[in-house]
């Protein structure tokens, strides 16, 4: 296909955007495979393999998917029980899982369902987050073994126990950070990570410090290529809801990418296709012993800052990790678990975003309340039920939000055509005529709340309301029940009800319920391409009923 075809004129700057994206992303690939209790190589092989594939089929161009924190986090918690083999056979069954989930939300259209995710739950939700990575660090940053399981315990844990922190590690995890902090502000920003890596492990090799732990000790760095491995089935049953919750991060995570960075031709990407790139990403990671992948905001801004022109930028950091693997995997097991530990908590801080947590707070208390709340929840409760009860949080308070947001105005005809705005009357007024519009959904509770609204027409004498439905493209039953009762309280007083700026579905909907045997069908008058066109018609068809 004619976009994935190379270009001479861009192949220079993709290819140096895809080395500084190969870079920066191995360590952290690296750190969120061990914060994922994996091998650090897992990480290593999802960006390897499900990054390209990702580039190859999401509709953002330059999203770069990716493992991530978040994410690691929540495979953490899911893997929890699985060790030795297992663990690995568990792994690639949960990555392709995601993979499954994301790609069928993707192919049923289902990208616009992230929209139901609040602002207020994301805030708390990736703040929780942050905090837990930055926690879940200190052991390993220190030294010191908590036998505690939970992340915030183990940090007062440590706080309780500081005489048993191991002071050669901890000077290790501070040079790593000192030297990330310090190049953050130079040129070479954007490889201070894995600088300060190579100037951590060279300083434990020179010191001679036995007691700093390194990722050799834990886990074995394979020179070679990753195989296919297969799932094991009998694993899906533990592991599916666990995937949908990882899934749901990444696929926020994803979201995030796509709003904040357009497509060479500025337009914004397709949601839905984005999640069928990274649910073929995870998959083809799986499949490959890969770890979980999504779409990530640094490093897709990190390939972008690095004059990324095409697609092919993603393509070619997943082929230089691969390189780099096979060329220094034995320089891998020779890196500090401290230095991981500090990438991480550089890693986590930088997930923190004071700006949007100012803006929920500063939005209300009810916006304020539910950041607080998730951000409890995803303290200490397991990740995937943290992610389950924020997407619920979030859908309840939409419901509620949109069920208590009615608002009803009076539009009151002026002389030159125009109309004025005004809070209605208690009541609508004997032998006169009252336009109405609402403002707000109808659907559900909403519409209980739009009858509670509404003038009381109990006390009126041949009053005639009309209400403006323009921009209303449906409606339920609930609602066509709360028209229906209106109307014939109005009729029990001689009065009626008009509807005028009807679209085409409101009118079927209306008819195939016999709500026309209620408001007459001459009664609804139909939208149309001239503004308040049917809203004329309908105030003088009311007043010439009046006269007779």
């Amino acid at each position: 296909m004619k976009k994935f075809s190379l270009n001479r004129e861009t192949l220079p700057s993709d290819l140096l955007a895809g080395l500084v994206v190969a870079l920066t992303s191995i360590p952290d690939a690296m750190a969120s495979a061990i914060l994922a209790g994996l091998n650090p190589i897992q990480g290593l092989y999802a960006i390897m393999v499900g990054t390209p594939v990702g580039a190859l089929t999401t509709g953002s161009v330059f999203m770069t998917v990716a493992v991530t924190s978040a994410m690691a986090l929540a495979v953490g918690d899911s893997l929890a029980g699985y060790s030795g083999d297992e663990l690995l056979t568990a792994a690639i069954t949960l990555t392709i899982l995601v993979g499954l989930f994301a790609l069928l939300l993707g192919v049923l259209k289902l990208g616009t369902l992230i929209r139901f995710v609040s602002n207020a739950v994301m805030m708390g939700f990736l703040t929780g987050v942050a905090v837990l990575i930055i926690l879940g660090q200190l052991g390993d940053f220190t030294g010191y073994d908590s036998q505690f399981s939970n992340k915030v315990v183990q940090a007062v844990d440590l706080l309780l126990h500081p005489n048993q922190v191991d002071l050669q590690t901890l000077a290790i995890g501070l040079l790593t950070l000192g030297v990330i902090v310090l190049l953050g502000r130079t040129r070479l920003a954007n490889f201070s990570m894995i600088l300060a890596m190579v100037v951590a492990s060279a300083a434990v090799l020179l010191l001679g410090w036995t007691s700093v732990a390194l990722i050799g000790d834990i886990a074995d760095i394979p020179r070679s290529l990753p195989i296919p491995k297969l799932p094991d089935p009998r694993l899906v049953p533990a592991l599916i809801g666990p995937a949908i919750a990882i899934a749901i991060i990444g696929l926020v995570q994803g979201a995030g990418v796509g709003r904040g960075v357009p497509n060479p031709d500025g337009s914004s990407p397709d949601p839905s296709r984005d999640f069928d790139g990274q649910g073929l990403a995870n998959i083809a990671a799986g499949f490959f012993q890969g770890m979980p992948l999504g779409g990530s905001l640094s490093t897709t801004s990190i390939n972008v800052n690095a004059g990324a022109k095409t697609r092919w930028s993603n393509i070619f950091s997943g082929v230089f990790v691969a390189i780099l693997v096979l060329l220094f995997a034995g320089l891998v097991e020779l890196i500090p678990m401290s230095s991981v530990a500090a990438i991480l908590i550089v890693a986590g801080w930088g997930t923190i975003n004071f700006e949007e947590i100012a803006d929920v707070r500063d939005s209300g208390m009810a916006p304020r309340l539910i950041m607080a709340f998730t951000f409890v929840v995803t303290l200490f409760l397991p990740m995937q039920t943290a992610v389950f009860i924020g997407v619920i949080l979030s859908i309840g308070y939409f419901v509620y939000d949109s069920a208590i947001n009615v608002h009803v105005v009076q539009l009151v005809p002026q002389e030159d055509g125009s109309f004025l705005e005004q809070a209605p009357p208690d009541e609508p007024p004997s032998k006169d005529v009252t336009l109405l519009h609402v403002y707000g959904t109808v659907f559900f509770a909403a519409a209980y709340t739009l009858e509670q609204t509404l003038p009381s027409p109990l006390k009126a004498r041949r009053a005639v309301v009309i209400l403006h439905l323009r921009g209303y493209q449906d409606v339920g039953s609930t609602f066509i029940g709360v028209m229906e009762r209106y109307a014939q309280k109005l009729q029990e007083n001689g009065g009626k009800l008009l509807l005028c700026g009807v679209s085409e579905g409101v009118r079927e909907r209306l008819e195939r319920t016999e709500t026309t045997e209620t408001i007459a069908a001459e009664d609804i008058y139909m939208a149309e391409d001239r503004l308040m066109a049917s809203t004329v018609k309908a105030l003088e068809a009311a007043r010439v009923w009046l006269d007779q």
